[in-house]
């Protein structure tokens, strides 16, 4: 299939950076925000991004220094390679620096990554005779020092709500939640990361393939897919123990163009509705000050209760091709929230193990 390539553009940032991420191409000395941002703002610069019939498919930074051409990141998505796309985002690249006049290109390899140095020698690059030598200008990112510290609040339910079961509100689209069995690891990557990338969801989304997929595997997780018209809205994963007692609504929530239609409450209260059978004698859920500033409201006024409270370190959400969150007093939680209230927060005990 032939690649629809063009220049990266504004909105394309997150995407992209996820495509390097599971090709393998980022690394903690370089930030792939702040090269996007360098590269676009080069006259002499561009990023080609190649689309299939699935989305972003692959995609290649180049440029020239007024002598010759330079290629970085040049990646194609895991399950699209091996399919030509590779040779195709080069081809494009290629004819970029052509059309400006540049009549050689260079690139640079990790010593050892042997399959990369055979596709660019199948498409005519040849080795040289040459010593790299690099001076940097600017200190190797910290990653440490983007760890993020935020306030966990858990939150329980110890008897059924008493209130008729959750129905699907008039919206003008068929709504529907269907319990899905486990998911295959990209269909869950869609979900987990497009529900939680505005709230810095990490913890699964630095997981490799192979741990991600022995997790949503594990014995007693339930997920249950909202669709609206047919198209995936959002998703809840219930956890639930041995002996079936226990349910932690372990991850909630609707994707970006499904929030503001009214979906909210009835899918919270149809989530609790799952997770209570007659087996069951709590529901509980965690949540943070990272969350969406409504989230402690709806879970409130769905009956939950805090019960207890942690401060969690988060990784660097920039290692997840995520953006630093904003500082503690800047997250736009509601003013009556426990997150903002030190007094009521400071009632609760500290408890351990949460995972956002």
């Amino acid at each position: 299939m032939a690649l629809n390539v063009r220049s990266i553009a504004d909105g394309d940032t997150e995407s992209v950076i996820a495509l390097w991420k599971a090709a393998g191409l980022t690394v903690p000395h370089n930030d792939p925000y702040l090269d996007i941002q360098f590269c676009r703002a080069s006259p002499n610069a561009d990023i080609l991004l190649g689309f299939d019939s699935e989305g972003l498919a692959a995609a290649a930074m180049v440029g020239h220094d007024g002598h010759r051409g330079w290629y970085y990141y040049v990646g194609v998505a895991p399950d699209r390679q091996a399919s030509g796309l590779g040779r195709q985002i080069m081809t494009a690249a290629e004819e970029w620096l052509k059309e400006r006049g540049v009549g050689k290109a260079q690139l640079m390899i990790r010593s050892g990554n042997a399959r990369v140095k055979s596709f660019y020698e199948r498409i005519g690059y040849v080795e040289e005779d040459r010593v790299v030598m690099a001076k940097r200008f600017r200190p190797v990112p910290d990653w440490q020092t983007g760890q993020t510290e935020t306030m966990v609040l858990h939150l329980e339910m110890r008897s059924r709500p008493d209130r008729a079961p959750a129905v699907p509100p008039d919206i003008g689209k068929q709504v529907v939640l269907e319990q899905m069995a486990v998911p295959s690891v990209r269909f869950y990557r869609f979900l987990y990361d497009g529900v939680g990338g505005d709230w810095t969801w990490v913890s699964r989304r630095i997981m490799d393939d192979g741990a991600l997929a022995s997790v949503l595997s594990r014995a007693g997780a339930e997920y249950h897919l909202l669709r609206v018209d047919g198209e995936p809205a959002g998703f809840c994963e219930l956890e639930r123990t041995e002996d079936r007692k226990d349910v932690e609504l372990s991850y909630f929530g609707l994707l970006p163009d499904f929030i503001g239609l009214g979906l909210g409450r009835y899918f919270i209260n149809a989530a609790i509705d799952l997770a209570w059978r007659p087996e069951t004698e709590r529901v509980w859920v965690h949540t943070c000050d990272l969350d969406h500033p409504r989230a402690l409201g709806n879970y409130l006024r769905a009956g939950f209760v805090p019960y207890a409270r942690e401060t969690e370190i988060l990784p660097d959400p920039r290692l997840a091709g995520l953006p630093l969150p904003p500082d503690p007093d800047q997250r736009g939680h509601a003013p009556d929230s426990l997150f903002r209230d030190p007094v009521a927060a400071a009632k609760l005990p500290l408890a351990n193990g949460a995972t956002h």
